[in-house]
Formats: structure tokens, sequence, C-alpha cells
């Protein structure tokens, strides 16, 4: 056998993991732009590397703002089995790793409280402190005589703290912490695209990063950019939080946005196929438990389609 024939396969095999790894990361809700990004760039070093990755998005469905052709989707609806059982084994150890994570079961492992998708539960602490705990989140308390900490691990929390100046309240999310006294206030993890936040809704917030430092006052909102700044802005904090009562509002949001957020309470994704439908302007008010329906009223008011290609798979297109 000659050398190539020997490296040949190797080769496969090691594109196909790769091709297998960008896929489960672009299926991951935690992808950011700098991920996508980085895909294109490895994507068009070689036209090998777009071939590997065409089979595994075949499958997938638009994983990366990669342009699918014209019969996508048919082939999804049809569904299709992978021609080689060396890529479906790769698939499915790089989607097994990163579905523990998504799925929450290594915050889980961690917290002190935690709540699967589509959940929303109300918690009292020891000190008299309550959490609203939104869909897929998960918190870690740590109490002690001279302070009250939170790790927010995962997802999003509302708190209405107990006044104590002696023990001042604190939750840490990756990349800020939010401090108070006593006051009522919001913490959510960074989401795909959508940036780590605190919003206030009455009294004062100590916010700080590592490149940051800020005060927030009731009605304002602080997210966090790239730079690791904070940019803050007046918000209506109970649209924003409106979830606690198991419901979602929108004014003029992006539909990209909407649908990230209507993500959260349905086991599964829905796919944008068409980039440009993402900007759409939509407002509106939708039940949490009830997310098909969001999706019948949002095809009502716009002019796009939304097609379940499985039932854990809702792809988006213009009609």
């Amino acid at each position: 056998m000659s050398i190539q024939a020997q490296t040949m396969p190797r080769d496969h095999d090691k594109l196909s993991k790769e091709a297998a790894r960008w896929a489960a990361r672009l299926q991951s809700s935690d992808a950011t732009a700098a991920d996508k990004a980085a895909f294109r760039e490895w994507r068009d070093k070689n036209p090998a590397h777009e071939a590997a990755y065409n089979e595994f998005a075949s499958l997938w469905g638009d994983l990366g703002g990669v342009r699918l052709p014209e019969n996508r989707l048919q082939q999804i609806r049809r569904g299709r089995t992978l021609k080689r059982a060396g890529i479906c084994g790769s698939l499915l150890v790089c989607l097994v790793a990163f579905g523990l994570y998504q799925n929450g079961y290594y915050d889980r492992y961690h917290a002190d409280y935690y709540t699967k998708t589509g959940e929303i539960t109300h918690i009292t602490l020891s000190d008299g402190s309550k959490i609203a705990l939104n869909s897929d989140s998960a918190i870690r308390v740590r109490y002690a005589p001279d302070h009250r900490d939170i790790d927010l691990l995962r997802g999003e929390a509302f708190f209405t703290v107990a006044h104590n100046a002696d023990r001042p309240f604190t939750v840490h999310e990756n990349n800020l912490s939010a401090r108070a006294v006593g006051t009522r206030y919001g913490v959510s993890t960074a989401h795909g695209d959508l940036p780590a936040d605190v919003q206030v809704e009455e009294g004062i917030v100590e916010v700080t990063s590592a490149s940051d430092h800020q005060l927030l006052t009731a009605g304002q909102a602080a997210e966090l950019d790239r730079d690791g700044m904070l940019n803050i802005e007046k918000t209506d904090i109970g649209n924003e939080t409106a979830w606690r009562d198991g419901k979602l509002v929108f004014s003029q949001k992006p539909l990209r946005d909407v649908l990230a957020s209507l993500e959260q309470y349905r086991t599964g994704r829905i796919i944008l196929l068409d980039d440009d439908i993402g900007n759409l302007q939509l407002s509106g008010i939708f039940d949490i438990a009830d997310t098909d329906q969001a999706l019948r009223s949002i095809a009502q008011r716009l002019p796009i389609t939304f097609s379940y290609a499985t039932p854990l798979l809702v792809i988006a297109h213009k009609k």
C-alpha cells in the first residue's frame, strides 16, 4: 500500500472530526459571533472543509449561517442517515460533549437550585431574600456571616433582596458581578449572541466587570460588551422581566432576538434559514407555556413561515 493510500484515511478522519466539532459548536445555543467568524475562516481554507461540513449541515440544518441548497427543507423533512460510520461516531462524541453542557447537566450538578427548559420557579432563601429563576437556569448560594453571594451558573434570575447593610448581597456571573444592599434586580448570563446583563427595578445596584464599574438605578439596565465595558440604557424592566409572570413582552424587537427568547422555553432549536428576516421588527405578548402558539402568531404577523423539520428543529424562512 502506498504512503498516500495509508495517510488518506487518517486525513479524512481528522477532517471529519473537525467538521463534526464545528457542527456541534454551531449547534450550541452558546455559539458566539466569534465562533461563527472562526468557522468561516476554517471553511474557506480548503474546499474539502466545506464539503465535509455540508454533510453535517445537510442533516442538522443551517447551523452557522452557511448558504444551503434550494431543496434544503425537503431534505430535512425527508430525513437522512449519515453515509459513513466514522463521521457518525465523531458527530455523536462531539454532540454528547456539547449536549451535556448545552442541556445544563454540568451547571445543574454544581447548583443549589435549577430549572429545566420551560420551567420557572420561585425560591425564598434563609434571610428572606426571594429569587425568581427563569427557564433553564441554575444558581449556587454562598452565604456567610458577613456576605451573601449568589453564583448565576446559567440562564437568568430576578432577585428581591432582604435589606441587611452588614451582609451585602452580590450576584456573580462569569464576567460581571452585581452588588446590592436591599433592592429588586435581575441578572442574566451571556447566551449565544446575547450579552450578559443586569436590570434594576428598584434601588441601586453596583455592577463591576473586569474593565468597568457602574452604579445602576431603578429603570436602568447594563449590557456587557466584548471589551468588558458596561453599556447603560433606560428600559422597561417590567416588560423585560415579564417572564416572572409567565409572559414574554416585546416592543419593536428584531425577530432573531424574539426567537432566541422563545427558544429558551422549548426543547430544541429554532433556526433562521434566511438571515435578512432576522431584522424584521416585532411587538407582542406571548405565553411562555405555549411557544408553538407564539410561532403561529408571529407567522400571521410577518411574511415568514415556520416548518417543523423534526419535533426538536423548527426552520423559519420566507413565505
